[in-house]
């Protein structure tokens, strides 16, 4: 998915899309990270020395219900 949004909507001049996939159904929630294919470097706008957690980001999907 992140190649087709590089490819399809990304401008020329931005770098390469990262993400965070967060999913819940009823009796489970998922946490991913995503990166580019061949990834040599990330830059971001704005970021955090340390991520949550998967297990803090399942907490968090959860406590939104």
């Amino acid at each position: 998915m992140l190649t087709t949004y590089d490819r399809e909507v990304k401008l020329e001049d931005e770098n390469k899309t990262i993400g965070i996939v967060l999913c819940q159904n009823k009796s489970e929630a998922v946490v991913e990270y995503t990166l580019p294919e061949n990834n040599e470097q990330i830059f971001a706008s704005k970021y955090k020395t340390v991520l949550p957690s998967k297990e803090e980001l399942k907490l968090l999907i959860n406590e939104t219900k």
